[in-house]
């Protein structure tokens, strides 16, 4: 049981649109506050992060290459993700953030 005025790890993710795995890169990023002990995450922090950084609420919407330019410039849809639609690749900014993190920048 999760004490009041925390999130439980799933609950966060849920909230995120987001694989609770993808959790842990959002933390290290300074993106998400970093869990407590027993994984659960201080409600009110989240929802600061969350308006300190509008594209927490975006994580889980398909978005361009157009759409990523103004999230970050370096951030493209990975290759062999994502589908294609009038013209347009798109891919989960989520899946996005994690291609790129993991190419490390």
């Amino acid at each position: 049981m999760v004490m009041p005025g925390m999130l439980s790890a799933s609950r966060t993710a849920r909230l995120l649109d987001v694989p609770e795995s993808f959790l842990g890169a959002l933390s290290e990023h300074h993106a998400l506050p970093m869990p407590l002990s027993d994984g659960s995450y201080d409600a009110r922090m989240v929802r600061v992060a969350m308006e300190r950084l509008p594209w927490l609420r975006r994580l889980g919407v398909p978005l361009c290459d157009r759409e990523l330019a103004r999230i970050d410039p370096r951030l493209t849809v990975p290759p062999f993700r994502g589908f294609e639609w009038a013209s347009r690749r798109y891919c989960r900014l989520w899946e996005c953030l994690d291609h790129a993190w993991g190419l490390a920048f």
